[in-house]
């Protein structure tokens, strides 16, 4: 009888896919209201829930000073966004140029990050506002910003407008070549 040994039976990590990479379609939009490299990410759940993110290429990365997560937009607190039940009633409604969050610079200067899609606000992530680096090192898994319900009609919609994982990886190639 042939001996096999346990470590055999570990599969390969350097192949094992995040939550996110298993669970949800990633999309894009490079940049967002024409600046250049101002690029957000939103994963979509086959459940119509949506994750916001900033993409890879978002000009946030190549800046490396000490920033915060300011969830406070105007008059609206989207910390206090509250939800109840199955249907998610009592969320903040959403417009695709709705501002879910600034990130600031010590140095006065930041950005918002607009939504980009119709839908309800289920939460923001709370743990940016302590652990804003989070944002940083985990754009696709613990550095989310916020949570999206909408419509499957919405949904679908929304995802066929945007760009897929290649075509991005493609805009990218091609942005690099003219820069």
């Amino acid at each position: 009888m042939e001996e096999i040994s346990i470590l055999d039976s570990i599969p390969d990590l350097n192949n094992f896919k995040t939550f996110t990479d298993r669970y949800f379609s990633k999309r894009y939009i490079t940049d967002v209201d024409g600046i250049k490299n101002n690029d957000i990410m939103i994963m979509f759940h086959s459940n119509r829930i949506a994750l916001l993110s900033l993409a890879p290429s978002h000009f946030f990365f190549s800046k490396n000073e000490e920033y915060k997560v300011n969830y406070t937009v105007g008059k609206v607190d989207r910390l206090k966004n509250s939800v109840r039940g199955k249907s998610k009633r009592g969320g903040q409604q959403l417009s695709p140029k709705s501002i879910i969050c600034k990130i600031e610079f010590e140095d006065g200067s930041g950005f918002e990050i607009p939504c980009c899609m119709k839908g309800t606000l289920v939460e923001v992530n709370e743990e940016l506002v302590n652990q804003p680096k989070l944002l940083k090192e985990m754009p696709d898994a613990d550095g989310y910003i916020a949570i999206i319900l909408s419509s499957i009609a919405i949904s679908e919609a929304t995802k066929s407008e945007l760009l897929t994982h290649e075509e991005y990886l493609k805009v990218l190639d091609s942005c690099e070549i003219k820069d």
